[in-house]
């Protein structure tokens, strides 16, 4: 694959001349370039590109002369795009997006080959495969099944208990989404929830959860007798950067009745992307009293100084540790860290996946606050969750 290189150009310099084989794009970094047509002695100007532009993208789609010429107007820096890019690019996208630009680019390809006279160009390398596109048939085909079942109300909130590790009482839940097929059985999470991340669809499921969590809220709290109970709900980075989140949020909590210090909102570092934005928005979620936990942290490319910057509440330990950390000293490590940082913030901190009695014994010991997991109870439906006694015997 060809690397990316600059090309840099002195002010009214050719970079290339009609007729010119052309085998790269370039994108302009800096200064300008004067796109024209040569007739004779006769030079017509067609238009001034600036920074960020790109020019000479013909040559990406076919390897036929330049149909314009190219002189920097001043000093220009130009990142050249060669075809390898290109491809790389469109093979690592979205499989619809791939699917999608490929045809345009071929329908291109032929469209210019046409008016030319010519017999079809060579296709461009990397043409979609049968994988390819059954690839692409298979997202949006899933797609239109998720939103038929968003439109048809078959997404339902399961709870899964969270117990106050020192007194074994349930102090809250979280909130999960669940797929109910027609007949009746959940259809698996891990084989739709990332085309639903992924997807717009993402805003209408997140808004559902919402409001059919706090619906369920003020009989969580009432079952439980604890004004403090809780709904962990977790929010993606698409919906909490959309500008009506907080809005609807609030509408949907004035509606149930309930506190917003018994919502807390969990949140991956990933909304932090969005920069000062997504900062304002958490502010004003911890101003109006939403508690905030932050999830899957170390998990990925984390950077510790999301930790000084979001006003949060939690920090959850992550299932991926938790199953590993009395086999595996990283792990132990990384979990006695975590702890540590989160006291020295004052965070409370909840250990998530916990599946054995060693593994209680251990959060327990290091003083972690609260944890869930299939020790306890699996997710449930509000109605078999109601029926839950308050306390679970440590074992």
């Amino acid at each position: 694959m060809a690397t990316h290189h600059k090309k840099t150009f002195a002010a009214n310099e050719i970079i290339f001349r009609q007729g010119d084989l052309g085998d790269c794009a370039y994108l302009i970094e800096s200064g300008r370039v004067s796109v024209f047509i040569e007739k004779g002695n006769e030079e017509i100007p067609l238009k001034i590109l600036g920074e960020g532009e790109v020019f000479g993208e013909m040559s990406l789609i076919d390897s036929i002369p330049r149909s314009a010429s190219c002189r920097s107007v001043d000093r220009c820096s130009l990142i050249v795009v060669t075809k390898d890019q290109l491809i790389d690019r469109i093979k690592s996208a979205d499989p619809v997006v791939r699917l999608l630009m490929k045809a345009l680019l071929e329908r291109l390809r032929d469209q210019n080959a046409i008016l030319r006279n010519e017999a079809l160009a060579p296709s461009l390398p990397g043409d979609q495969s049968v994988f390819e596109k059954q690839e692409a048939l298979q997202k949006m085909s899933l797609e239109n099944r998720l939103a038929s079942a968003l439109d048809e109300d078959e997404f339902t909130p399961y709870y899964q208990p969270i117990y106050s590790l020192k007194t074994k009482n349930i102090v809250g839940c979280e909130a999960l989404i669940r797929w109910l097929g027609k007949d009746g059985k959940i259809i698996s999470p891990a084989s739709y929830i990332d085309a639903l991340e992924d997807s717009s669809l993402i805003l209408q499921a997140g808004q559902m959860m919402i409001d059919k969590s706090l619906r369920d809220l003020p009989d969580l709290i009432s079952q439980f007798k604890n004004s403090d109970f809780f709904v962990s709900i977790n929010v993606g980075g698409r919906q909490f950067s959309h500008p009506d989140f907080l809005a609807k949020l609030e509408e949907s909590r004035n509606r149930a009745q309930v506190s917003s210090h018994q919502i807390k909102l969990e949140l991956t570092e990933r909304i932090m992307m969005n920069g000062p934005l997504a900062l304002a928005t958490l502010r004003e979620c911890r101003l109006k009293g939403y508690k905030l936990a932050l999830d899957d942290f170390g998990t990925g490319f984390s950077s510790l100084q999301y930790l000084t910057q979001m006003p949060l509440s939690d920090l959850k330990i992550d299932r991926s540790f938790t199953s590993r950390m009395n086999q595996d000293q990283k792990s132990l490590s990384i979990v006695q860290t975590l702890i540590h940082m989160a006291r020295l913030l004052g965070l409370s901190l909840i250990a998530e996946g916990i599946e054995t009695l060693d593994q209680l014994k251990s959060f327990e010991a290091m003083g972690v606050e609260m944890g869930q997991g299939y020790y306890f109870e699996k997710p449930m439906p509000i109605e078999a969750f109601l029926q839950l006694q308050s306390q679970v015997k440590a074992g």
